[in-house]
């Protein structure tokens, strides 16, 4: 009982310490918080000079759609180099290859000796002193009497007809080139090889 007294009697006086103290704390912060550093500003995009234009586009596209000065030079690397010219002046059809990057003949020791032609593909032969270009396409049979030879400018075959009839006879004898309808159901040409007379 006695210390529930003694505890009450000092309430007032502990109450009065605090609010003496009070103004003391909150003056005590306001002055930290004002020696506090100042946060620098959010940072902001520099702004264009007056009268200056925008920066052209990295792709050279202009706005209205057409091409730019940056374009150029792609374009100019994607152009499609000129083709080298070949010579064709020949003395016979061993002279003369295939350039299938220019799809044409022509008498350069690099270019392509064709073999011999069976039923379809390209042949190199020399004419009047150049190299000329045979393309054959195949030809579709359904026996060996459709099909035929036609001895210009290059033995190929060709389908048969009344003015040019499949070959009649015996090789070697009646003839020495033939045709045949393989079972691809196309012409093939059949060199025979002959004894020498």
């Amino acid at each position: 009982m006695i210390q529930a007294a003694s505890l009450h009697s000092r309430l007032p006086v502990i109450a009065a310490a605090l609010v003496t103290a009070a103004p003391a704390c909150a003056g005590a912060t306001a002055e930290e918080r004002s020696q506090e550093t100042p946060r620098p500003p959010a940072p902001t995009a520099p702004a264009e000079p007056a009268g200056r234009a925008p920066p052209a586009p990295l792709h050279g596209a202009a706005e209205d759609g057409g091409p730019g000065e940056a374009r150029a030079p792609l374009e100019a690397a994607a152009a499609p180099a000129p083709e080298r010219s070949q010579p064709v002046v020949c003395t016979g059809d061993a002279d003369c290859g295939y350039d299938p990057a220019n799809e044409r003949c022509g008498t350069d020791p690099r270019l392509n000796r064709q073999p011999p032609l069976i039923d379809q593909g390209v042949v190199c032969y020399c004419e009047a002193g150049a190299c000329s270009l045979l393309r054959v396409v195949p030809v579709p049979c359904e026996g060996d009497h459709s099909c035929a030879v036609a001895h210009e400018p290059r033995p190929h075959p060709v389908r048969a007809t009344r003015e040019r009839p499949h070959e009649k006879g015996r090789p070697c004898r009646d003839f020495t080139l033939s045709t045949t309808c393989e079972r691809t159901n196309i012409c093939t040409l059949r060199r025979h090889v002959c004894p020498a007379r």
